[in-house]
């Protein structure tokens, strides 16, 4: 389906990199994947590692290293662009840039948009005070013309 060219990764040395871009210690990393301190060194030095072990890193890390393996096509079917944002079982992260990118747009959009909201609120509050403030006015107005009526009758 897809001419996909696979890479030779070093993937202790890349899961050794993206800890080290989190500033994240040795000690804390070999907590967070339920390893002994003495194993996460061997970690970093292997070539290949278990894929279960790989999906535990790759959370704790937050970072996808199978992608690392193989470049996707930057045009993907809209089957598979369904598979990687459904819910099923398949976990296909194919366009992940670009689905966290369009994430991140609207997640600022939707600020964007609560920041008009309040001022809109702040803006009706405003108004409504305004509102009272004339409804009062009229009603003193109206009693000036009676008081006046009343004295010009007389």
């Amino acid at each position: 389906m897809f001419n996909i060219e696979l890479k030779e990764v070093h993937i202790g040395q890349a899961i050794d990199k993206r800890r080290e871009e989190l500033n994240m210690s040795k000690s804390e990393f070999g907590r967070l994947i339920k390893v002994p301190q003495q194993h996460v060194n061997r970690i970093f030095e292997r070539e290949t590692i278990e894929t279960a072990k790989l999906v535990k890193i790759c959370r704790v890390l937050d970072f996808n290293f199978f992608a690392l393996y193989c470049d996707f096509p930057e045009n993907v079917y809209a089957f598979m662009a369904a598979v990687a944002m459904g819910n099923g079982n398949a976990l296909n992260y194919i366009g992940d840039a670009a689905l966290s990118s369009q994430i991140e747009k609207q997640e600022q959009k939707i600020e964007s948009m609560e920041e008009n909201k309040s001022t809109l609120n702040a803006r009706i509050a405003d108004l409504k005070d305004q509102i009272d403030s004339l409804k009062s006015q009229l009603v003193d107005k109206d009693e000036l013309i009676r008081v006046y009526k009343s004295q010009v009758i007389k």
